[in-house]
Order: structure tokens, then sequence, then C-alpha cells
């Protein structure tokens, strides 16, 4: 996990450890997730139904508002239109 955000925050320039923030993402994110030490598929769906924004903590999966539009457009178009 640590490497997938490394990149993600802005590093100020006083920190000691620049990636001190990143390293206390991971371990509350963990906290959020894990309860038996293993971050299991059962964990990650407990977690994400309690908060849903805990589903893109990793990087955006999903579609931005107008690729949705889009999609939602053409699947439920009339199948005769097409």
């Amino acid at each position: 996990m640590f490497h997938m955000l490394k990149n993600s925050l802005i590093r100020q320039p006083t920190e000691e450890d620049p990636d001190e923030g990143i390293k206390d993402l991971v371990v509350i994110t963990l906290k959020k997730m894990d309860h038996d030490s293993r971050l299991s598929y059962a964990d990650f769906e407990k977690a994400v139904r309690d908060e849903n924004l805990l589903l893109e903590a990793f990087g955006t999966c999903l579609h931005d508002a107008k690729s949705i539009l889009a999609f939602e457009q053409h699947a439920f178009q009339d199948p005769l239109e097409r």
C-alpha cells in the first residue's frame, strides 16, 4: 500500500521524514479495514460498505460522471434505435 500511495501526497520541505504522512495513512486504513491481521476480501467488503470512500483509497476505480452518463445512454437505449 505504501508504494501505491507514496506519490499521492504533496511533501512538505520542513518534514524530517517525508514518508511519515503516507505511513500514517496506511496504518489508519489498515485499522479501518483489517480485523484479523490479514486484509481479506471480506474485510475489504465490510470496510467499503461502512465507508464508501475506501473503495477508491488505492486509486481511482470508478468512472467519472460523464463516462457513466454515456454508458447509461448506450446501455439503456431502446434496442430498435441501435
